[in-house]
């Protein structure tokens, strides 16, 4: 069994008492505390911004888009495990949090024992479970960070999450766009099939695109009316069951003269 190096997490609670208390907690634990949020899209941002080890994560987060869906993607996306911090333990709500693949759960009020327990459990499982998440976490993170745009979005066609390049490129504020149609955030056109992602056929262009690993030539329109020539490709993504649950847009951009 391979046992995780000693351990970074983020704290994702919308009670500031509670999130203080459980960071203090963790403090004493011997834990890093990668910081303390209270929304889905501030949880998304801290991940690839800090690189958490795992997140605990309130299962109350909203009500369009609550913990249970942000921890579906924080473990598919961003590789990271979920250990969920819930006041809750009704038949329906656990097996639907069940779905999000978590590593635990911790039910308020908690203990520091309890919660070490819980944690250390976790970690361990997490990394016997399968060692090459913890390689494609850190090579997607990095990508996140660099010189290219990346789009998460949930098989609705929503957007989930915006890296900065990709606001850069697009012009649009990731808080903002968060749970948009993704063909209001990301208007393109293609450079040599002016149909492709036209308005009838954008969510159909970027289904197939994704399934048959293609990579196309588009211009990006900004909010600002600024156009970009990007290079436009699209993973799919989908859980242990094997069911899409969203797809990876990335962007990269294309400087100079482009020949179509």
């Amino acid at each position: 069994m391979m046992l995780c190096a000693k351990k970074k997490i983020l704290v994702v609670e919308d009670d500031a008492i509670l999130s203080g208390f459980t960071a203090m907690m963790l403090g004493r634990l011997g834990y890093d505390v990668a910081g303390q949020v209270s929304t889905v899209t501030d949880a998304f941002r801290q991940i690839t911004e800090t690189v958490p080890d795992l997140v605990l994560m309130d299962i109350y987060l909203g009500t369009e888009f609550d913990g249970i869906d942000a921890a579906d993607y924080v473990y598919h996306f961003f590789y990271t495990p979920v250990v969920f911090l819930t006041g809750n333990t009704d038949f329906e709500v656990i097996e639907r949090a069940k779905g999000a693949d978590p590593f635990g759960y911790v039910v308020k009020p908690f203990t520091k024992d309890g919660l070490y327990a819980t944690i250390e459990v976790a970690f361990n499982a997490y990394c016997a479970a399968n060692p090459a998440l913890q390689k494609g976490k850190e090579k997607f993170l990095s990508l996140l960070s660099g010189d290219e745009g990346y789009i998460i979005v949930d098989v609705r066609g929503r957007v989930i999450f915006m890296n900065r390049y990709a606001e850069h490129l697009t012009g649009r504020e990731y808080g903002i766009s968060f749970l948009k149609p993704l063909p209001g955030v990301l208007q393109m056109r293609d450079r040599q099939a002016g149909n492709r992602f036209s308005s009838l056929t954008y969510s159909q262009d970027i289904t197939h695109t994704a399934m048959l690993n293609q990579t196309h030539l588009v211009a990006v329109q900004s909010s600002g009316g600024k156009s970009r020539n990007a290079k436009i490709s699209v993973r799919m993504v989908k859980n242990r069951e094997s069911a899409v649950i969203g797809y990876v847009v990335r962007l990269e951009q294309v400087f100079g003269t482009v020949a179509v």
